[in-house]
C-alpha cells in the first residue's frame, strides 16, 4: 500500500486531498496542528486504507520530528510527501506602505522555512521513486507579474519555487521527485467564495498529477493539471 502524509490536513485543499487518496486505498497521514479540530469522514469498515491523524506544526522543529517518529511506528518509507501547509498574511490589495513587515517573516517562516523542515526531517523516509509535492500558487510567477499588491504571499511562493528547484537538484540523483503545483484559485478561507473551484475540483487534478510525476518534471512549476507555468 503506498503512503501519503499532507500538511495543512484539516481543511480546504489539504483535507479535499486525503479525502481523495483515501478514496484510492492509500495509507494516509494526515497532518495538522490541532488534531482536535480536525474533522475527517473515517474510512469505510471495508476500505483498504489507513488513515491516521498526526499532531505537525510546520514551524517548529520538536514538533516535526515527534511527527516523523510516529510515522516510523506505522511505515518506514513515504511514496508522497505533500506540503499544503501555508498561510495567506494579508488581505492582498495592500500597497507596500501599508505592509506590515511582519507578514513576510510570517509567510516565509510557514510557506518557505516550513517546507525546508519538513523536508529535512521526512527525507530518511524518501526513497527512489517517492515524490514530494510543494503547493505553491500562480501569483509566484515572476514573469507574469504586472500588478501590486500580494506582496508577503506571493515573494514567499516564489523563493518556495526556487527551493523546489534546489532541492530536485540535489535528490535527482536519489531519483526523489520534487516539484512545486498550483492548485488554482479555489474556494477555501483563504481563496475566499468568489473562486470558481471547490477544493475538490481542485484536489482530484492534483491527485493525477501528484500520483504520475516522473523524474522528467522534477524541479518543474506547474499547474494541477501537470500544465507548465512561467517561473
Amino acid at each position: 500500500m503506498e503512503s501519503v502524509l499532507i500538511t495543512g490536513a484539516n481543511r480546504g485543499i489539504g483535507k479535499a486531498l486525503v479525502e481523495e487518496f483515501l478514496r484510492y486505498g492509500w495509507q494516509v497521514f494526515a497532518a495538522t496542528r490541532d488534531p482536535g479540530k480536525a474533522n475527517f469522514p473515517l474510512p469505510s469498515k471495508d476500505s483498504s486504507s489507513k488513515f491516521e491523524i498526526i499532531q505537525l506544526d510546520v514551524t517548529s522543529d520538536e514538533s516535526v520530528a515527534t511527527a516523523v517518529e510516529t510515522v516510523r511506528e506505522t511505515t518506514s518509507q513515504l511514496d508522497v510527501l505533500i506540503n499544503n501547509a501555508g498561510i495567506f498574511p494579508e488581505e492582498g490589495n495592500e500597497r507596500l506602505a501599508e505592509m506590515k513587515l511582519a507578514w513576510f517573516r510570517e509567510a516565509f517562516e510557514t510557506n518557505v522555512i516550513g517546507v525546508a523542515r519538513m523536508i529535512q526531517h521526512f527525507r530518511p523516509l524518501l526513497s527512489a521513486g517517492s515524490r514530494i509535492a510543494n503547493i505553491s500558487s500562480a501569483l509566484a510567477s515572476i514573469s507574469s507579474k504586472k500588478h501590486f499588491g500580494y506582496y508577503a504571499y506571493s515573494a514567499s511562493k516564489s523563493a518556495l519555487n526556487m527551493f523546489t528547484r534546489t532541492v530536485a537538484a540535489e535528490f535527482a540523483p536519489d531519483k526523489i521527485v520534487v516539484a512545486a503545483l498550483s492548485p488554482g484559485w479555489v474556494r477555501t478561507d483563504m481563496g475566499g467564495p468568489g473562486a470558481p473551484l471547490s477544493a475538490k475540483e481542485s484536489a482530484e487534478c492534483l491527485f493525477r498529477t501528484i500520483t504520475h510525476l516522473s523524474m522528467d518534471q522534477s524541479g518543474s512549476f506547474m499547474g494541477r493539471n501537470a500544465e507548465a507555468i512561467a517561473l
